[in-house]
């Protein structure tokens, strides 16, 4: 900082003194052309002390324009001496001004200096714990901004804040083959109905067992049983004979029969419970649901495409009941069925 002041002053220094100089180079000029006007005049020739009269009239008319020549430069030669004093008075009072003006940068430019040293020797003898506060209290600033940029978006995303979605969501766990026992519901076009497939494949067996014993041959045997609750179940058997077969006694040749496939066909497509008849107290529903265990029976639901959402109101209402649920989703055309490529029931 001191050395920007110095080099300032020095610049005006420099600039008066090259003022000064024009204005004394000038008044040397003027000084020289007053010498040179004072030559011409003494080279004039003498006038006779005795011989005035001729002396007029022996002036020639060249003597007489260089009088009035003379005339006319002393005239200009005491004018351009005045206006050399001028000059002269107007230099002094422009030196004393300069004077004046450089004591002045002086006394500012010690009177900066002074303060200079006055901060630094503060600025050194400030405590580190006024350090420490000032950079404190230069943080809290920012905090502050930062914290009121925050309220402003807060404000803003409160006011532009879209319209929640409630979704409900019911705790899954991992799913696993049932190995217990089933009971088989269909929902159908928003209607729960009960399907009797334990009881037809209990009829199917007995039927099958019928047939053994009256001998029947190997091959490919076809039968329908029922109708149990508006269901009839056609189905398809295998029949092999004079194979091994294990038994108490060893291993015995005789007959066995392996399932192939079946498929459940309701005599009403249009029975059923709605859900809300479902769900009231004495429903089909509520009365078959009360013969079932929560440790050894899985509910397993035969969903169409159109009745899902009524699946998950009885997956709910039995979560909190602690059944267990399965759910078989179906298209339009596939019918309820088994086959021996099928796979077990997953539940959760």
């Amino acid at each position: 900082m001191r050395r920007r002041q110095g080099s300032a002053i020095a610049e005006m220094e420099a600039g008066q003194d090259s003022f000064l100089d024009i204005v004394s180079n000038i008044v040397g000029i003027l000084i020289i052309l007053v010498m040179v006007a004072g030559v011409r005049v003494k080279s004039l020739p003498a006038r006779p002390k005795n011989d005035h009269s001729s002396t007029v009239q022996t002036l020639t008319p060249q003597l007489q324009q260089s009088l009035e020549i003379f005339t006319d430069k002393s005239e200009t030669f005491k004018a351009a001496q005045a206006q050399i004093m001028e000059i002269g008075d107007e230099i002094e009072h422009l030196q004393g001004l300069t004077a004046a003006r450089t004591q002045e940068r002086y006394e500012l430019s010690a009177l900066i200096g002074a303060l200079q040293a006055e901060y630094d020797f503060a600025s050194q003898n400030l405590s580190q714990s006024e350090k420490q506060a000032l950079e404190l209290q230069q943080k809290i600033q920012e905090i502050d901004a930062k914290l009121a940029e925050l309220d402003r978006t807060k404000q803003w995303i409160e006011q532009n804040r879209p319209q929640a979605t409630v979704v409900e969501n019911l705790p899954t766990p991992l799913s696993k083959t049932v190995e217990k026992y089933e009971a088989h519901f269909r929902i159908k076009g928003g209607k729960i109905l009960h399907v009797p497939l334990p009881a037809l494949f209990d009829l199917m067996g007995s039927e099958l067992r019928r047939q053994l014993e009256s001998g029947v041959k190997q091959g490919e045997v076809t039968g329908t049983v029922g109708p149990i609750e508006n269901f009839t179940m056609p189905y398809r058997v295998v029949v092999l004979t004079n194979v091994p077969i294990q038994s108490p006694r060893g291993v015995t040749m005789g007959s066995r029969i392996e399932f192939a496939e079946s498929e459940l066909i309701p005599q009403n497509d249009h029975l059923g419970e709605t859900l809300s008849e479902a769900l009231a107290p004495n429903s089909s529903f509520q009365l078959r649901l009360r013969s079932y265990r929560q440790d050894l029976h899985t509910i397993t639901f035969w969903v169409y495409p159109d009745s899902f959402n009524v699946y998950r109101e009885m997956k709910k209402f039995l979560f909190d009941r602690a059944y267990q649920t399965a759910a078989r989703p179906l298209s339009w055309d596939d019918p309820i069925g088994a086959s021996s490529e099928g796979t077990k029931t997953p539940t959760q």
